[in-house]
């Protein structure tokens, strides 16, 4: 009997899987290896101050200054953590975008953040490539500007309007209004 294998499929998302991994073992790692020595040398303080053991009051000075690189191992891996909750949040608005294109105006108003936070934090998590499939469009109106894969539910698709034959650009599988005239068209007619 063989055991399966279970693979992260990226079919219909803009995240790299592989990178976030990566961002996901540092989480771990960092977390995972500060812990025990926090509490170590935080037992250590306490019982120097309110103990009767002079020994651990002697040592108080060297315990606080000990404790110090684990608190801050710890508090970078919640930063690693709370990057990954970013990068997911992010993918959910782009998996939900019609038209191909996320302006900051949009993100800003469905993350509730200021348009410069939005703009600092994506330069972040495109310079560490986290998103694929998409590219941060600096020029101008800085959007993410949204590609995906043919085939994919990521995919755009353009889409040819029955009534006067101008060309709309949507997600595939998904229906909307033509840009043109206003009426109602989906995915059935496509230019290739």
């Amino acid at each position: 009997m063989t055991k399966a294998k279970s693979k992260l499929v990226s079919s219909g998302t803009y995240v790299s899987n592989e990178v976030l991994k990566g961002l996901y073992f540092k989480e771990r790692i960092l977390i995972f290896l500060s812990v025990f020595p926090i509490l170590f040398f935080l037992f250590g303080i306490l019982q120097g101050i309110f103990g009767n053991n002079q020994v651990l009051r002697d040592g108080l000075v060297t315990s606080v200054i000990m404790e110090v690189p684990f608190v801050l191992m710890f508090l970078a891996g919640l930063r690693y953590g709370r990057r990954i909750g970013l990068v997911r949040r992010y993918n959910l608005i782009f998996m939900c975008d019609t038209d191909g294109v996320v302006t900051m105006d949009e993100l800003s108003r469905q993350m509730g953040k200021p348009a410069e936070k939005i703009l600092s934090q994506l330069e972040w998590l495109f310079q560490q490539g986290l998103f694929c499939d998409c590219t941060l469009q600096m020029g101008g109106e800085p959007c993410v500007i949204l590609s995906g894969k043919s085939g994919s539910r990521s995919s755009f698709v353009n889409v040819i309007c029955e009534k006067c034959n101008g060309t709309t650009k949507l997600r595939a599988g998904t229906s909307g209004k033509c840009d043109y005239c206003g009426s109602a068209i989906s995915a059935r007619r496509i230019d290739s």
